[in-house]
């Protein structure tokens, strides 16, 4: 009805006017003022108005009535005899070719789409209320089809943040050929998980890292992220290698017996660390998998040197 619909709209524009005069009743002061409606039925909608004041002058709060940073909420409710016609649908018509559900991530970074329980397709925005839609035409399956947790887990997988840390090394500075050099990650990737619930399913996705050591010199390690050097020098976590050839700045190109690896600035040191991805759902659709690895990676340069010992005369008896 468009009485109906003129009377929804009044309630809105008459709160936005009080919202407005309050501001400027109150001053220049910083106001942001936010208006929102909601149908709850074919004749019933409520329609709201927060005012939230930044701040207030000094010695004026106690004039007003309330503190500084307040929110003041305005509230109405817009009732009708029958329904209204001419309300948009709870779920509106969306095209089963629409371009936008082939966009990942169609509500930006973090975002992806899912089916609820009746089968309508939703976008899933964080932070966010976003509407769903009921698909027509070729290729839609009005009515059907539940979350699919392992969609759900794939979009997931790409929000949990996987970092390797950063490679140190004992000694710090330079190795010496023939002794134990120490290295580790700091800080050490860990176990990550993230959950999400959705229209009454419940997803969570795990990454366990494990860590492949590259020395530079040709030697390879799996492991963790290994220890830093200390007391405990016989830890079975630790991550250790011993260097056989030197190799310091400068040597490749000069020093015949250094390896082709031996680079400008040492050894190449790489850590490449592999994410094993799984996840498990709870809830109309409950199940398990494990999703596509990710590996990340850190590197640094070390130089390793020798210690030489040398014959000499002496002045001996």
């Amino acid at each position: 009805m468009k009485t109906t619909a003129l009377t929804l709209w009044s309630a809105t524009l008459l709160l936005w006017a009080m919202s407005s005069a309050t501001a400027l009743a109150d001053g220049p002061e910083p106001i942001r003022i936010g208006i929102n409606s909601q149908q709850y039925g074919p004749s019933r909608a409520r329609v709201a108005v927060h005012i939230h004041e930044a701040s207030v002058r000094a010695g004026e709060a106690s004039d007003r009535g309330h503190s500084p940073g307040s929110t003041q909420a305005v509230v109405v409710t817009v009732r009708t005899r029958g329904a209204v016609s001419n309300l948009p649908p709870r779920f509106p018509p969306l095209s089963a070719s629409s371009p936008i559900l082939r966009d990942q991530q169609p509500g930006g970074p973090g975002s992806f789409w899912y089916r609820d329980a009746a089968g309508h397709v939703c976008p899933y925005v964080p932070n966010s209320v976003a509407p769903c839609f009921t698909l027509v035409g070729p290729g839609a399956t009005p009515g059907a089809g539940r979350v699919s947790p392992s969609v759900v887990a794939q979009s997931l997988a790409r929000r949990v943040e996987l970092t390797p840390g950063e490679i140190k090394m004992s000694p710090t500075t330079v190795g010496l050929a023939g002794a134990r050099s120490w290295f580790w990650l700091d800080p050490a990737p860990r176990r990550q998980s993230l959950s999400i619930s959705l229209a009454g399913e419940t997803v969570n996705v795990v990454a366990e890292p494990t860590v492949e050591w590259r020395f530079g010199d040709g030697a390879v390690l799996d492991g963790g992220p290994g220890v830093a050097y200390g007391a405990d020098a016989g830890s079975s976590d630790a991550i250790t290698h011993v260097y056989d050839t030197r190799c310091l700045p400068g040597d490749q190109g000069r020093n015949p017996y250094v390896l082709a690896s031996c680079s400008q600035n040492g050894y190449a040191v790489l850590a490449l660390v592999v994410w094993r991805i799984t996840y498990s759902a709870a809830g109309p659709v409950a199940g398990s998998g494990a999703l596509p690895g990710r590996t990340t990676e850190t590197s640094a340069s070390y130089p390793v040197s020798e210690s030489r010992a040398f014959l000499v005369s002496g002045g001996g008896r």
